[in-house]
């Protein structure tokens, strides 16, 4: 004798209200209506897959048309629900809009909805996937869903309700059903294998959990399949195998090898991902909610409230985000967003992670502003630490300006009296050093010198690209130039420049060459001619 098994999400699919999990204001509202009488023509039941909108709306159907129905729904004893429970029954009917989206299926529809129920008070229309019928189709139920018989009932389900047209949308009473919580689906799967006797890892439940990404049938159904593989005894390593990810320690230990660039970590990490089998799409995705994790964490002060995690995950986050810096957490998010999608359409995924993983390690490689903003972050927090980034040779000579010796520097300036800028500039790049480390390293190997206008001219050594970018774009311009004005009274407007460039305006005749290359390094909007020829600007 064949035994033909029916899928774990079908089992146990809920009967009543009661075993509705995750809706609790809906769930509510649809109560409060059954008691009272007030019964809508329209409903429409949005949200995501597997969040229980066909199972509510197959509930309420039958709660409608029980005899004795209880707070909890129908009373599945009585002969209408007897009746109702038969999958021929004529009074509640399931329609698929996506293989039933004409205008004639719908006409069909508005033909035999003149007829009364067959046992109940109501003849109920379930139609799911509604956002797939035609336009005609639409059109042609409008009329019906504006004046319906009293007899009957329409319940619409659907993933994608800004699809549906505003005139369908107006006449229904609108339920939104959210994602179910992580808890909640593994309080759920608990349940069931303790009923079927199957023994599984806490571990591996919220595993699931993560993965259904709130959909309770996407939960049981991967489930079943681990059942299948495993049989009675469930380990949170069968369930990673089946889904093809990797665990929680390897995702942190991979933020680890992003936070402090180590690179080489990185793409040993994604090597051992394939030689085990995993899936890389996957994976990012886990990486992506985990530094989406950090991210909460970071910014809130009880990010319990936003965050559906374990209570030993949490503290994990809230250990690793202590270390993590906003703008790289923000910059991984940025470069790992379009990798999911673009990996699952790529024969090349692997070349495509790796080179999203240099990009992550590697910030002093990109000249945008989101690594730089990443650059600086890095040399702040070294700083703050106490500890002092490495000086390019050519800045070391220039280390400390002309006449000032290394002891003289580190001393504390209590006043300038000196008027001349350049002449105050050792002073100046003393207090720099005290308010503000980051811009002191960068000015360290810059000369100052005046020109017409009250322009202050830095020159930087070649390959100094990074350091005036850093005075460019972190208001380190504003802020000499405030302290230039406080500590020598006179105004002055800083311009910064390579000694390169210099040298090829002096190698061309007509001086135009400088004008190009400084447009090109920064922006139209940042160079001004002076001029005397005298002063470089």
């Amino acid at each position: 004798m064949n035994i033909i098994y029916t899928a774990l999400y079908r089992q146990w699919r809920p009967d009543t209200f009661k075993d509705v999990v995750g809706q609790d204001t809906i769930i509510r509202t649809l109560t409060n209506q059954l008691s009272s009488g007030h019964i809508a023509h329209a409903y429409l039941f949005c949200g995501s897959r597997g969040t229980g909108k066909t199972s509510t709306a197959k509930i309420f159907a039958r709660a409608i048309n029980c005899m004795t129905p209880t707070e909890y729904g129908p009373c599945g004893e009585c002969e209408v629900c007897e009746n109702l429970s038969s999958d021929s029954n004529m009074d509640i009917l399931e329609i698929d809009a996506a293989s039933n989206n004409g205008v004639d299926e719908i006409r069909d529809l508005r033909e035999k909805v003149r007829f009364p129920p067959a046992f109940g008070k109501f003849k109920v229309y379930i139609i799911d996937e509604v956002h797939m019928l035609s336009i005609g189709a639409f059109n042609a139920l409008l009329k019906t869903l504006e004046e319906p018989p009293s007899h009957a009932v329409f319940i619409l389900a659907t993933t994608e309700p800004h699809k549906l047209p505003a005139t369908i949308l107006s006449r229904c009473q609108r339920f939104d059903f959210k994602r179910i919580s992580q808890k909640v689906i593994v309080g759920r799967m608990r349940n069931i294998c303790d009923s079927m006797n199957i023994m599984v890892e806490n571990e591996g439940l919220h595993t699931i959990a993560r993965w259904a990404e709130g959909g309770m049938r996407d939960a049981l159904s991967l489930l079943d399949q681990i059942i299948g593989f495993s049989g009675n005894q469930i380990t949170n390593d069968d369930i990673l195998n089946i889904i093809g990810t990797a665990d929680q320690s390897f995702l942190f230990e991979t933020i680890d090898d992003i936070l402090t660039g180590n690179l080489q970590g990185m793409l040993q990490k994604i090597n051992q991902l394939l030689d085990e089998g995993k899936a890389l799409n996957i994976f990012t995705r886990d990486l992506l909610q985990h530094i989406r994790n950090l991210l909460i964490v970071k910014a809130c002060e009880h990010p319990e409230n936003l965050l559906d995690a374990a209570d030993s995950t949490l503290e994990q986050l809230k250990i690793q985000a202590r270390e993590a810096g906003e703008a790289r957490l923000i910059r991984a998010i940025e470069i790992l967003s379009p990798l999911e999608t673009e990996m699952r359409y790529s024969s090349q995924s692997r070349i495509i992670l790796e080179l999203a993983a240099v990009k992550l390690c590697r910030p002093e490689q990109e000249v945008s502003l989101e690594a730089l903003q990443d650059r600086i972050e890095i040399l702040e927090n070294q700083l703050k630490n106490g500890v002092m980034p490495p000086i390019p040779p050519e800045i070391e000579d220039n280390f400390y300006p002309d006449n000032t010796t290394k002891e003289a520097s580190t001393k504390p300036t209590a006043s300038i009296i000196n008027k001349d800028p350049v002449a105050a500039w050792p002073g100046i790049l003393n207090i720099i050093k005290q308010e503000r480390p980051s811009i002191h390293v960068a000015l360290a190997g810059a000369k100052p010198g005046m020109g017409n206008n009250d322009v202050l001219t830095l020159l930087f050594p070649p390959a100094s690209g990074f350091h005036i970018a850093l005075i460019e774009q972190a208001n380190g311009r504003k802020y000499v130039e405030e302290l230039v004005e406080k500590t020598t009274g006179q105004q002055v407007r800083v311009k910064c420049i390579q000694e390169d460039q210099v040298n090829e305006q002096a190698a061309n005749l007509d001086g135009n060459y400088a004008v190009n290359k400084a447009i090109e390094v920064f922006g139209k909007d940042r160079v001004e001619v002076v001029e005397d020829r005298k002063s470089v600007v």
